[in-house]
């Protein structure tokens, strides 16, 4: 009975973890800025009441201005 549980427990958890974030790959203008996402979390890491920063959308910039390097 033990290991009943234990395997529907394992299979309810698996079954409502999340899918890994996977990245579109379409022609849209717009990309994610991770230059200003790196800055502000080192910015914050710098700051003596340590503030954790959450990301809920990503600061898009233009594809065209993307810096190459």
């Amino acid at each position: 009975m033990k290991l009943i549980l234990a395997l529907s427990g394992a299979v309810l958890i698996a079954g409502c973890s999340s899918l890994p974030a996977s990245v579109a790959d379409n022609d849209s203008r717009l990309v994610c800025d991770r230059q200003q996402m790196a800055r502000t979390q080192a910015k914050s890491q710098a700051q003596p009441a340590h503030v954790d920063v959450v990301w809920v959308n990503c600061p898009l910039i233009r594809r065209d201005q993307v810096k190459t390097t």
